[in-house]
């Protein structure tokens, strides 16, 4: 795998982050209204139909289309939790969780699923990566010296404890690890597991959008609109920013993830779900700094830089370059080389 490749989907992850914390902190609409997966699912939706050919063919066989669907089904599910889990934490502490947790699953699954070992580099950038979600997951503390020792301890049970309503996202945030990482292995399988070649990509976005919008039109339409003065309306005459304002993030939001859709596909062909979730690590650290250097004040310290959020960012930045330049990019065997060279051994057989 290049280097282009990972970095846009790298920087598109997180700018479309950075953009989702910039509409969270409008308080725009209660969570329960599920607004932002709406604005996801249609974009995505729209994006994939205006890339479909003329006629919308399906080139898909019907195991693949089944594969899409459960695909899709995975994807809605996840979505809706994260973003559950993103309003309660935030940007920095809901894409360390989904970065931790979902490296791990991923890799196992990639192993156990997929039966696909990992090369020497992939281990040591994993590792890497791993090392540095560590130090993030430390006590504070650990990072003090002295009389700020002293101060971090005292302080520990108020700063670093989370409360009920971060417990809850966290643990939204955890299950939408795992959820992405069945679905990553599930993409991977549909791209390169089978003898038939891969759909298009505006063809699997489509069948993966779809059921996602589709739920998300059945929910606004059974919940979010009945109760729209209260999940919408009351928010946002108590939010401090305009509708105009909240509207065009929306729809800058949906637009740009679009693009972050399209070069995560790219990633997946390339390198498959261990690569995918190495630039979701790395994608923490950078928004952990990024976030900082934005959002950090006096009234939001969880945001804010220290050497322990800068050390994590640095390990696991290096962990994924390691990934990425050591051979990471182990190449798969196309489907078509994949059913040539089994057509070679049929005939090899006959002979």
């Amino acid at each position: 795998m290049g280097l282009r490749t990972p970095l846009a989907y790298l920087t598109s992850g997180v700018v479309v982050n950075i953009v989702s914390q910039l509409i969270t902190d409008t308080r725009f609409s209660s969570p329960n209204a599920h607004i932002i997966p709406a604005v996801k699912f249609s974009a995505t939706l729209l994006g994939a139909a205006l890339r479909r050919p003329a006629g919308g063919q399906s080139s898909a066989t019907p195991a693949q289309r089944r594969l899409m669907a459960f695909i899709g089904l995975l994807d809605a599910s996840a979505y809706c939790l994260y973003c559950l889990g993103f309003y309660a934490c935030g940007a920095t502490l809901a894409n360390l969780l989904l970065a931790a947790v979902g490296q791990v699953l991923t890799a196992a699954l990639t192993r156990f699923v997929l039966k696909r070992r990992l090369t020497p580099g992939q281990l040591a950038g994993v590792g890497c990566v791993g090392i540095g979600l560590l130090v993030r997951a430390l006590p504070a503390s650990y990072f003090a010296g002295g009389a700020a020792a002293a101060a971090a301890d005292s302080s520990s049970s108020s700063s670093s404890s989370l409360s009920p309503e971060q417990l809850w996202g966290a643990a939204c945030v955890a299950m939408a690890a795992l959820l992405y990482a069945i679905l990553g292995v599930a993409y991977e399988k549909l791209l390169k597991g089978g003898e038939s070649p891969p759909p298009a990509n505006a063809e699997i976005m489509w069948h993966v959008s779809i059921l996602g919008f589709l739920g998300s039109a059945a929910y606004q339409a059974l919940f979010t609109l009945p109760n729209w003065q209260r999940v919408v309306a009351a928010p946002m005459a108590a939010s401090s920013a305009s509708p105009q304002y909240v509207a065009g993030l929306l729809v800058l939001f949906g637009a740009l993830f679009n693009v972050h859709m399209l070069v995560q596909a790219a990633v997946f062909k390339t390198d498959g779900a261990i690569g995918v979730g190495l630039v979701n690590a790395v994608r923490g650290a950078v928004i952990t700094v990024v976030a900082a250097a934005i959002f950090c004040s006096p009234s939001r310290q969880q945001l804010c830089l220290t050497r322990q959020t800068v050390l994590s960012a640095c390990i696991t930045t290096c962990g994924g370059a390691v990934y990425v330049l050591t051979g990471g990019g182990q190449r798969q065997q196309r489907p078509a080389a994949a059913a040539e060279r089994a057509a070679q051994k049929e005939r090899k057989k006959d002979q």
